[in-house]
């Protein structure tokens, strides 16, 4: 077997793998794929691949979860969100995005540590907390690529069901990776080759998040906390690990 037909194999099981894990939850697609393939692309390619294949395969998981789809939770987001995503930009412009990435990483660890040992946070069921989870989100989103753990720290403080958080969560991340791209000035020309590779691997993530789906309709709300606590805690290890390991 040829080198280019090993890493396309290799890339799929990593895709397939990740749609696992997103169809199961609702978020994790990059967290779970772009250190495997960075193995095997360069990263302007793993850009492309995880941008084009997680917007394609986030219908899926809405769909799948529709019925219990919360849009005034999304709704309550989105305006922190927007807000989030201009300070992200400005913030790169005066702080070392490391130690941004390593704060939010810390932060993200703790928090999953606490909840898993049976202590829950106060202030995650006030009002403005919807707000703030959006603008934290929004803000390491243009800043650090960390968008995901403030809502799942929202989503989870607040048991939401798991077909609505799946699809909940989602729908605001499609929403959000869009405006981001729109901001970070995403409009430049997509490289056709990565275009190529992207739609050759999105059946494998299509394949993995309709397993994932299916997953997810058999786990009880006790196991999904648990699920997405350990993921938030993955996140955060690996956000300081990749700090750590750039000074080293």
């Amino acid at each position: 077997m040829r080198a280019l037909e090993l890493t396309t194999f290799a890339a799929m099981l990593v895709i397939a793998a990740s749609g696992i894990v997103f169809g199961l939850t609702g978020f994790g697609f990059a967290l779970v794929s772009v250190p495997p393939l960075l193995l095997l692309y360069p990263p302007e390619t793993v850009v492309t691949l995880t941008l084009c294949v997680g917007l394609l395969i986030s219908g899926l998981v809405v769909r799948d979860a529709w019925e219990e789809f919360q849009p005034r939770v999304v709704l309550t987001l989105l305006p922190g969100a927007l807000v989030g995503l201009f300070v992200g930009v400005q913030i790169l412009n005066v702080v070392d995005p490391a130690w941004l990435k390593a704060a939010a990483g810390l932060l993200v660890t703790g928090y999953a540590l606490l909840v898993l040992r049976g202590i829950e946070p106060r202030g995650m069921h006030s009002r403005v907390a919807p707000a703030v989870a959006g603008f934290a989100s929004g803000t390491l989103a243009t800043s650090v690529g960390l968008s995901g753990p403030p809502i799942v720290m929202l989503f989870t403080a607040r048991r939401l069901p798991i077909s609505a958080f799946r699809s909940s969560i989602s729908v605001y991340f499609v929403v959000l990776s869009i405006v981001a791209l729109v901001m970070l000035g995403g409009g430049r020309a997509i490289d056709g080759d990565d275009l190529i590779t992207a739609l050759a691997l999105t059946p494998a993530g299509l394949i993995g998040t309709l397993a994932g789906n299916r997953i997810a309709r058999r786990l009880d709300p006790g196991r999904f906390r648990t699920l997405t606590l350990v993921l938030l805690l993955v996140t955060g290890v690996v956000a300081v690990a990749t700090v750590v390991a750039a000074f080293l």
